[in-house]
């Protein structure tokens, strides 16, 4: 039953649970210390730790933790809320010294205090913190607000990635602006906002947002995160927000990012092909005039309900950008051209509120409540290439959407998150958070009203002497009403210190519920028809027009036709991990890890189609402090990592579908609706291709087995602090892809099949696409229609074609680092890459499709000379950023990135002896004939961005900031993008090499702040 489908499995539950119960039996001792993906781990050494207590107490809330040394006189303090914390180390209930430090997410801060005795009295001569985290193996970057506040960054998550080593912007429109991490695909990345996942529930690309002043760390992970991560084989943005303290603080912020400052966008025009006179050289598209303006108001208020027991924040923004832009082409139609100049009005607001509760210094709760919602009324108007200017004249009403629609749309959210925190002695600390999200999709045209059906007439089917108004001003489809992504998510994690080890463990647990499809605008449409002969029966009818009298005497009649696709894919994952932080020696720290998952994936009708259960992902962790004072740290790590297969599948593949006309004579015509009156029917509901609103079989959708995208991982490297002012490093990374899942609809295999078992394929309706893995063996289940069944179909992978998906990654990151002190702070990295392989993964730049549907392995041909350079492949990236506060009132900021183009390639049709019936034509790696190599045509230009800003902060006005902010300062619109399909029909097509997309030009960003 379709219910039964969010039960928890229960013998993984009670196998995690012994887990967890086991790891709280015993006593604590040395150091070892374990961050979970909200919080910070505070840790370090009192010389002599008889006698002492260390307090942390958290600088904006009050709260306060105590810890005793153990006797080695090492201390460690879990799960701890990033911020800003005092330490006090006491001795005898006397403060012997204090230290601040701002702990970030995800990371370690170390505080070693030293001391030597004299004249019976005890002196501090010590007190410090490293400059390198040693207490962990991940790789990646922490922000903080200061530091996004200070940089010239896009007021998004998905810009601020793009700082992080190993990072590149996607250039498929269809996938928005997701990042794609270490060489992985755009939906292969995992999105928390204070330990809750919140990755686009629907596709896994992108992710819902917050008010970006909100944001207190972003912690960006492109590798070797431990076992406590899963459901991604890209990056990690792990990101927490600001709370409330004891003081109170109210703020504002007034942006605009004005048309009149931005560089013009450069016009595209016909690639010289020299084939095609008719249009080489010609214009294409005139984007001198697009243009947009974008304003943005945001207010945030924080303090204390209670005096150090009960805090709130709220922090709300609204983004509203108007824009306008061509929307067709030089050669098109005059009907297209009558809706040639495409404006829009988008308002997108953000909102994020949070409690925060401290019941007693050992019992922490939280509540976030999470908005975000982008709505978007876009118009057409007419433009004139003659002139090349538009007019007033509305070539439609418009249209409003909320939070849809595409895999590129924002997906929106609705969010609470409860989260409970427990230090219930100084070695065991456990953690329970609960969350749900909920959204809805939504595209409403102007003057649209539900409840008026559509009509379809014409002269010729109409009665004379009859009116048949049409009332009903839209047409076709629309996102159907009921369209809404939700998700449930649990998670428990227990954290014990046991002698120089530090386990923790957990379970998690999230349920995804979506609504996806669309149906006929007023939910049916009214169709009306002449025969020509009223005696004789329709197809799809059991009596004559003239049978059923009224005006089907004279050959008239109406259709009701309905058609929709809507879809209720569900899915569940789960997970169990351990991990072990064993402090080998007081210089080596091994990070031990094991995770176990699970993945479901429902049809609507609550069947499994995919079910990948006991998947069992290995981590493991090194790191040593060669000199023991964390100036020089040597790390290592190796790990197996999952991706789950995004929902948005199920209602590709098995989703309801319905496509029935059902045939009426009438005898009259409302003549407010248009709906026809006197109604009889004729015949029953009728489908010509059997589309009556059932799903396919769960068991047909995809191979039995499926085994599920899956990637290994190992990294090396160092990071050496010469002193205060200088860090440096460099690590090794290589990933690689063991498996993916993807879908083919290559009947060709399973009519040979067919044929050496002698099954009768005369009644089947053939194959309709199923998910297996490449390159591997796959069985599927088919029904043939002959009697008999499903019928289990083994080929094997030489029968498919495919070959195995490959996809490596290798990089050489090395960075130099300037910590904030004298005034500035700055940071230069450099990665040389490689990217290589004959599949990108769950999505595709060069054919495109849904994620997880992409073209590649549709059939065997599709992959001949599909090995090479790919898409992501950007041999050389250097990256820089920093501030400087020039004077106590004046402070530049800068970004930097260089980044060598990306490979191209020659997409055209197969040679004559390899083309077959329904081939895709123009989709292969071959061009006039000849095999071409994926990534074998060269490569794009360097992309070069410059981006700067300085901030006013008057001294006669404490509290407020005026800053500008300009983005691509040399206004470099550089090429992104070709069209690589070279062929057309045989012929070379006139838009071979038709740039397809270009860097944004240069944009002024202008902001004013104030708090207080």
């Amino acid at each position: 039953m379709q219910h039964s489908r969010f039960k928890p499995r229960n013998s993984a539950i009670r196998q995690a649970t012994a887990i967890l119960i086991s790891l709280t039996m015993a006593a604590a001792a040395n150091q070892a210390m374990a961050q979970s993906n909200a919080t910070t781990t505070i840790y370090g050494e009192v010389a002599s730790p008889a006698g002492a207590t260390v307090v942390l107490e958290n600088l904006d809330t009050g709260a306060q933790r105590t810890l005793t040394p153990d006797a080695s006189g090492r201390y460690v303090a879990n799960s701890m809320p990033p911020g800003r914390y005092a330490l006090r180390m006491l001795r005898g209930g006397a403060v012997q010294d204090t230290r601040e430090i701002e702990a970030v997410i995800g990371s370690g801060a170390e505080v070693n205090f030293g001391v030597k005795q004299g004249d019976g009295q005890t002196v501090v001569v010590r007190a410090a913190r490293t400059y390198i985290d040693v207490s962990n193996t991940n790789n990646g970057v922490v922000f903080t607000a200061k530091e996004l506040n200070k940089l010239p960054v896009a007021n998004d998550v998905a810009s601020v990635v793009q700082l992080t080593p190993g990072v590149a912007r996607g250039t498929n429109s269809q996938y928005g602006n997701a990042p794609s991490i270490g060489g992985s695909g755009q939906s292969e990345n995992a999105f928390y906002i204070n330990g809750f996942p919140v990755t686009n529930i629907l596709t896994q690309v992108g992710a819902s947002e917050l008010p970006f002043g909100a944001i207190s760390n972003m912690q960006v992970l492109t590798g070797g995160y431990g076992s406590e991560f899963g459901r991604s084989t890209g990056g990690v943005v792990n990101i927490t927000t600001k709370s409330g303290g004891n003081d109170f603080h109210i703020g504002g912020k007034l942006s605009t990012i004005p048309s009149g400052l931005r560089g013009s966008q450069q016009n595209t025009y016909y690639p010289n092909t020299g084939a095609n006179p008719d249009t080489d050289g010609k214009l294409l598209y005139w984007n001198k005039d697009n243009n947009s303006t974008s304003k943005v108001a945001g207010v945030y208020a924080s303090g204390p309900i209670i005096q150090n027991k009960l805090f709130a924040f709220i922090g709300l923004e609204r983004t509203r950008t108007n824009g306008e832009g061509i929307a067709a082409t030089s050669d098109a139609s005059a009907a297209s051209l009558k809706g040639g100049w495409s404006t829009s009005q988008s308002t997108v607001d953000r909102g994020l509120f949070k409690l925060d509760y401290n019941l007693t210094a050992d019992h922490h709760f939280e509540y976030t409540k999470l908005y975000d919602r982008t709505k978007v009324f876009s118009q057409a108007f007419g433009f004139d290439y003659a002139t090349l200017s538009h007019n007033n004249v509305a070539a439609s009403a418009g249209e409003t959407t909320v939070n849809c629609c595409g895999s590129s749309s924002a997906p929106g959210s609705n969010v609470d998150i409860y989260k409970y925190t427990g230090y219930l002695t100084d070695n065991l600390t456990v953690t329970a958070l609960y969350g749900k999200s909920r959204t809805s999709h939504s595209r409403t045209p102007v003057g649209y009203d539900p409840s008026l059906p559509q009509i379809s007439t014409g002269a010729t089917v109409q009665v004379p002497g009859i009116s048949y108004p049409v009332p009903q001003t839209v047409t076709g489809n629309l996102v159907d009403t009921a369209s809404r992504d939700s998700q449930k998510a649990k998670r428990l994690d227990l954290e014990y210190r046991l002698g120089d080890h530090s386990l923790r463990g957990g379970i998690d647990r999230i349920d995804v519920d979506s609504m996806v499809g669309f149906s006929l605008a007023g939910g049916y449409r009214w169709t009306y028809r002449k025969a020509a002969d009223p005696t004789r029966t329709i197809n799809g009818a059991n009596e004559t027009p003239a049978q059923g009298g009224g005006y089907g005497t004279q050959g008239y009649y109406v259709s009701r036709d309905v058609y929709s696709n809507l879809a209720n894919p569900t899915s569940e994952q789960s997970a169990q991990y351990i991990q072990d932080h064993w402090q080998v020696t007081p210089r080596v720290l091994l990070d031990l890890g094991l995770r176990r998952e699970q993945f479901t994936n429902y049809t609507s009708t609550g069947e499994a189609f995919i079910s990948q259960r006991n998947m069992i992902a290995p981590r493991l962790g090194a790191t040593w402090d060669y000199n023991g004072d964390g100036s020089l740290k040597l790390f290592a790590n190796a790990g197996r990592y999952h991706l789950p297969v995004p929902s948005n599948l199920s209602s590709n593949m098995a989703a309801p579908f319905t496509s029935t006309s059902q045939f009426f004579t009438y005898t009259g015509v409302d003549p407010t609706t248009g709906a026809p009156t006197g109604l009889h029917a004729i015949g029953n509901p009728y489908s010509a291709n059997n589309a009556y609103g059932q799903s396919r079989d769960a068991r047909e959708v995809t191979a039995i087995g499926l085994k599920p995208l899956s990637q290994d991982e190992l990294s090396l490297g160092f990071e050496k602090a010469f002193n205060k002012n200088l860090v440096a490093g460099a690590s090794l990374l290589y990933r690689r892809m063991n498996d993916t899942n993807d879908d083919t609809c290559d009947q060709r295999p399973i009519d040979a099949w067919a044929a050496r078992n002698n099954v009768d394929t005369s009644k089947w309706g053939g194959f309709q696409c199923a998910i297996i893995n490449p390159g591997r063996d796959n069985s599927l289940w088919i029904n043939f229609a002959d009697g008999a069944g499903l019928r289990r179909v083994d080929i094997t992978a030489a029968e498919w074609g495919d070959p195995k998906p490959e996809r490596t990654y290798k990089a050489l990151n090395f960075f130099v680092e300037h910590p904030f002190s004298n005034g500035w702070y700055g940071k230069v990295t450099y990665t040389l890459s490689a990217l290589k392989g004959n599949m990108e993964g769950q999505t595709d730049t060069i054919g495109g499709g849904d994620v997880g549907l992409t073209v590649s392995d549709d059939h065997k041909e599709l992959m001949y000379n599909a090995y090479g350079y790919l898409p992501g492949d950007h041999r050389h990236a250097i990256k820089a950023y920093g501030y400087m506060q020039i004077t106590p009132e004046w402070m530049v900021g800068g970004n930097l990135a260089l980044t060598s183009g990306a490979p191209r390639n020659c997409i055209g049709e197969l040679p004559a002896d390899l083309k077959f019936d329904n081939d895709y034509g123009a989709a292969y790696f071959y061009c006039n004939g000849v095999a071409t190599p994926r990534g074998s045509q060269g490569r794009l230009p360097w992309q070069a961005q410059v981006d700067l800003n300085m901030a006013y902060l008057p001294r006669f006005a404490k509290g407020l900031s005026l800053k500008v902010d300009v983005f691509n300062l040399l206004n470099r619109t550089t090429i992104q993008r070709y069209n690589e399909t070279r062929e057309d029909g045989g012929a070379i097509s006139r838009t071979y090499l038709q740039v397809t997309s270009r860097t944004a030009p240069r944009s002024v960003r202008l902001t004013a702040e104030y708090e207080f």
